[in-house]
């Protein structure tokens, strides 16, 4: 198995769990997704450039706020595929995550 499968497959049991906890989160508390960042920061490093990767069935989205959220945002960063949609604390972590799932060629992950 090469590196970027490793990477890939270590960051979707990652992401999996991420889902879980923000699909039924069990306390009011973010999960911490260091790991996953620091996976995406890996990926990226060994593949093209995360702006050469926004086309693809990932793609960046929003949902829009009624006051001002988190950094100040009037909207929450999304990376959509289908009925998948995970929350971002930033657009630029969002963008950063598409090009990633795009270069790993990564599935859906199901129903929100």
């Amino acid at each position: 198995m090469s590196d970027a499968e490793t990477v890939c497959k270590r960051a979707m049991v990652e992401l999996m769990f991420l889902l879980a906890h923000q699909r039924a989160p069990k306390v009011r508390q973010r999960r911490d997704w260091s790991l996953l960042r620091t996976l995406v920061r890996e990926g990226l490093t060994a593949g093209p450039r995360a702006d050469q990767l926004q086309d693809g069935p990932w793609e960046v989205g929003q949902r829009p706020l009624r006051r001002p959220g988190r950094n100040g945002l009037r909207y929450v960063p999304l990376v959509k595929r289908g009925n998948t949609e995970i929350m971002m604390p930033t657009p630029e972590e969002a963008e950063d995550l598409v090009a990633f799932l795009n270069w790993c060629g990564m599935p859906e992950f199901g129903e929100r």
